[in-house]
């Protein structure tokens, strides 16, 4: 920005050499006519001059806001940077478990948590508190028990068929307090319907696949033997 900036304005250096006129003429006409046209081109010098500082204060200006909002976007940046800094630990999630666990495998975890994923939405499908139990963190359960509980006032049943789960990814992982805390999205195409107490279909389509894209976050405590992950949070798109 500054270099093209630089590039448009006017250079600012030695103004270019004139040829000189006579100054000692013998006609008196002839000097009037230089003094006249001398003293018109330090009118129209001054007036360039005077135009060229006021252009370039108006750059000054803009520079100066420009800058002023540029400062304010990095500082924000560095804010969220920080913020991430003091939760992540390492440079990628595995380094980070793997500092309490040497032994952690991110392809077998992975694998589990895939398996976690429908088996916890089947059992929410199903209102099965008993595996919900065995598999989520007591908020998530919760909210979970919650709606079963509203979807059986409403005498509803929900039917989740899995076409595939395509994705299950690691995107963040914290360390602290004793837990370990894995993040996961998962991208898969499920055929999601919710169907009244007479079969009516009151939410969905069972023609139609749609893609779910979820941000689940697993826990466990770092100081256990035996690695048990429970769903402590959920996020949906």
């Amino acid at each position: 920005m500054a270099a093209a900036l630089a590039a448009a304005l006017p250079s600012v250096g030695k103004a270019a050499t004139h040829p000189l006129r006579c100054v000692f003429s013998t006609s008196r006409w002839v000097n009037t006519m230089n003094e006249t046209t001398d003293a018109n081109s330090q009118i129209l010098l001054v007036a360039i001059i005077a135009l060229y500082w006021a252009m370039l204060g108006s750059w000054s200006q803009l520079l100066s806001r420009w800058n002023e909002e540029k400062a304010k976007r990095e500082t924000a940046s560095a804010r969220r940077d920080g913020s991430a800094e003091h939760t992540s630990s390492a440079d990628t999630p595995q380094d980070a478990l793997r500092k309490v666990d040497p032994d952690f495998d991110l392809a077998a975890f992975l694998s589990g948590a895939k398996r976690a994923y429908e088996a916890i939405l089947r059992a929410f499908a199903d209102s099965d508190i008993q595996t919900l139990q065995r598999l989520v963190g007591p908020e998530v359960l919760a909210a979970f028990e919650r709606e079963i509980v509203k979807r059986r006032d409403r005498q509803e049943m929900l039917e989740l068929t899995f076409i595939s789960t395509d994705q299950a990814k690691v995107v963040d992982a914290f360390l602290g307090n004793g837990t370990a805390e894995i993040v996961v999205q998962y991208v898969s195409d499920v055929v999601s319907v919710t169907r009244s107490a007479n079969n009516a279909v009151v939410a969905g389509d069972p023609r139609q696949i749609v893609e779910m894209i979820d941000t689940w976050t697993f826990a466990c405590e770092t100081q256990s033997k035996k690695r048990n992950w429970m769903l402590i949070a959920t996020e949906g798109e």
